[in-house]
């Protein structure tokens, strides 16, 4: 039977179509998440999955006695070792070329005690499990990523810092952290107790000693009502001091700039929870729903503008009137900060790549208008920019936030391909000098691209740093790929 020639031209022009309908279904479905039990690896990566590093043996440690036994093992043999969490740094911080890893994430106990509003956490603990049991007790985290997914280790070691902009970064939130250095020898540390390697660890990757545990300030369980306002982005310096920076009422807050072909960085969407009094007792938490549909709606704003033109629609919207709420105009501040973002995993062959920005708070609209320039002149996949705040860092040895600063968290895709990564290197070398030219810092954990000078023009604290690292590890036998490209002696 023949095909008639109109017949024929319908189906042809059917094809496309059912592929990328088939391609949206199948970003929808759960990612193949290969689990290994196995302690001996060939090679290994960090969640970029960009980079296979071979490796001599990975240890689940579960015990203080068998992390001394490893770093004795590691003296003996003449081994370096890094410590991993998640290893969602993407630069190789966790992970050291031909050495031993140090895997924590079953060295996770912790207690909270409601009293003294305190947590005690060992490093391999991960905030969702803290924050199920925190809940529970009508306690909160003062501090901690946007994401729960993370290790306390893992947080401490890049001073991490979420939509609790009140202090923004986890550092003051730290009362005190038990290391094991080098040799075996166990330490307190803490600001009037070894301050200068507590001000070491955190933000110090790991470099040097291993996090046992740490104890951490609590607050209280609060209800907000969540407030969505839209405004052009030059409008937000002057909104944020006026509303945000000096209110003692607003408990959390974040931003979100358009990647709508439309409205391309120039649109921003304030997220501002101001507290209630709320005399009813506090609902529990309650599961992340509906993961497939945000996976699929996300993933297909990864392959065309029309996908990230109806990505934003549906955020603007359509997500005010999903999002988990207590009677749909007031949150649980636990709720709010209970987020693993499931949809983020995928069964592509791209790749998602983060990076962020610290720029002082009148600078934003110049920032933003580099890197619509830069990102479009690269013709770079941005998927998102999350605004944040941070307040100054006086705590740590190595600050991002060298003053109060506006925090920019920038979300990229990348095909796995040379010219891809050509693509990225370039867009964030070029983001680098940006936010440097403006009075800004960038944030180390993630993709090695910036050079050493670029590294101590940002940071010139660096020197110092690598400093104390010779004081306190003298044999260097804490390393990773970020310390073996940039450290001084290399």
């Amino acid at each position: 039977m023949l095909i008639s020639k109109k017949k024929l031209i319908v189906i042809i022009l059917s094809i496309p179509f059912s592929v990328l309908i088939w391609k949206i279904f199948t970003y929808s479905l759960e990612p193949n998440l290969i689990k290994t039990t196995s302690t001996n690896f060939s090679h290994i990566q960090d969640e970029s999955r960009l980079t296979s590093i071979p490796v001599f043996k990975v240890v689940k440690v579960k015990s203080e006695q068998e992390i001394a036994k490893w770093l004795k093992f590691a003296k003996k043999n003449n081994l370096k070792v890094s410590i991993a969490g998640k290893r969602h740094s993407m630069g190789g911080q966790s992970i050291q070329k031909n050495g031993i890893v140090l895997d924590m994430t079953e060295f996770n106990k912790f207690k909270i005690d409601k009293k003294k509003k305190e947590l005690t956490a060992q490093s391999g603990a991960t905030w969702l499990a803290i924050q199920k049991e925190i809940d529970k007790a009508e306690l909160s985290i003062i501090a901690m990523q946007s994401i729960n997914i993370f290790t306390i280790g893992g947080s401490l070691s890049v001073n991490a810092h979420g939509i609790a902009h009140n202090p923004g970064h986890i550092a003051p939130t730290v009362k005190s952290i038990r290391v094991m250095l080098a040799n075996g020898d166990i330490r307190t540390a803490s600001l009037n107790h070894n301050p200068d390697l507590f001000r070491h660890i955190i933000g110090g990757y790991g470099l040097f000693g291993v996090i046992l545990d740490a104890t951490f300030d609590l607050t209280d369980n609060q209800v907000y009502e969540r407030k969505i306002i839209h405004m052009n982005y030059t409008s937000f310096p002057d909104f944020f001091n006026k509303e945000i920076l000096n209110n003692p009422n607003v408990g959390l807050f974040y931003g979100r700039l358009s990647i709508s072909p439309i409205s391309f960085l120039k649109e921003a969407t304030v997220y501002k929870y101001t507290k209630v009094d709320y005399q009813e007792k506090i609902p529990l938490l309650k599961k992340e729903k509906n993961i497939w549909l945000h996976r699929l709606i996300f993933n297909f704003s990864k392959t065309c503008s029309l996908g990230k033109w109806l990505r934003s629609l549906l955020e603007k919207n359509i997500e005010p009137y999903t999002h988990p709420s207590i009677d749909g105009r007031l949150v649980s501040r636990n709720q709010e900060m209970f987020d693993s973002m499931g949809y983020l995993q995928h069964r592509l062959t791209s790749t998602d790549i983060l990076q962020e920005y610290f720029l002082p708070i009148e600078k934003m609209p110049d920032f933003i208008d580099g890197v619509r320039t830069i990102v479009q002149k690269n013709r770079a996949n941005l998927l998102n920019i999350t605004i944040r705040f941070v307040h100054n860092d006086t705590i740590t040895a190595l600050p991002y936030a060298k003053g109060n600063r506006i925090a920019f968290v920038l979300y990229f895709n990348r095909k796995p391909t040379k010219k891809a990564e050509e693509i990225l290197e370039k867009t964030t070398v070029n983001l680098i000098e940006l936010s440097t030219s403006l009075g800004g810092r960038f944030y180390l954990p993630y993709q090695l691209y910036y050079s050493h000078q670029q590294l101590q023009k940002t940071y010139p604290e660096i020197k110092s740093f690598f400093e104390f690292k010779k004081q306190i590890d003298p044999e260097k036998r804490f390393s990773n790929q970020f310390y073996e490209k940039y450290s001084i002696e290399h």
